[in-house]
């Protein structure tokens, strides 16, 4: 169903059914300078063909792909899309969205001087035990704004693809599956690797690394 260099991602495609959700981190990137966002740096041209590469290398029937608006995700999105047109010759719609760029902020102000002076780990594993962080939404508010925004086509027969950030993805992964953020192998995702969603008897099923957990859709 995928060509990926992760083991893991390739057993999730597997069991993934055709309807599910496809949550992508973006391709490779430039390193993000000490003390800053990150919210320019682009991919490189490491990433840029693996994105593409990915997309000409993907079997499922894609319906359309969204994307954060930060410029690396759209580069991601565009470049996938582009491979897939070459394989299948079905253009893609790509959708930019802010839901997949800064849904869990409410003060970016506040937000962006905590992801200065804390790393992404540190953040996310405070933000996974619900304590309250300067500029994010809690995070119960969180998760029901992604998972809205994820599942508002239920009716799509083929996959969507949700391409995003590494906090994201880890939060999505860590919520679904009741674990707090590691750096170890199993939890920490690579970029271009990802996870799946599906609605099943109301519950929320996320496959990731060939693992299945599930969540009351009214959680």
């Amino acid at each position: 169903m995928i060509t990926t260099i992760y083991d893991g991602f390739a057993q999730s495609a597997v069991i993934a059914p055709k309807h599910a959700k496809m949550i992508l981190r973006h391709s490779l990137r430039d390193k993000i300078p000490p003390n800053e966002m990150g919210t320019d740096v682009l991919l490189t041209r490491e990433g840029e063909v693996m994105a593409e590469h990915f997309g000409k290398n993907c079997t499922f029937n894609i319906a359309r792909i969204h994307t954060s608006v930060i410029e690396r995700c759209v580069q991601t999105a565009n470049l996938f899309a582009k491979g897939y047109q070459t394989n299948t010759g079905k253009e893609l719609q790509v959708i930019p969205t802010n839901i997949l760029a800064d849904s869990y902020i409410y003060d970016l102000e506040k937000a962006v001087n905590l992801f200065k002076t804390h790393s992404p780990y540190w953040i996310m594993t405070a933000f996974l035990r619900g304590e309250e962080l300067p500029g994010m939404r809690g995070l119960y508010e969180s998760m029901r704004l992604l998972f809205d925004y994820i599942f508002q086509d239920t009716t799509c027969a083929d996959m969507e693809v949700f391409i995003t950030h590494d906090t994201f993805l880890i939060a999505i992964v860590c919520f679904c599956h009741n674990i707090q953020p590691s750096l170890n192998d199993f939890t920490w995702p690579y970029m271009l690797e990802g996870a799946f969603l599906y609605l099943e008897n109301q519950y929320i099923h996320c496959i990731f690394r060939g693992e299945t957990k599930a969540i009351p859709l009214q959680f």
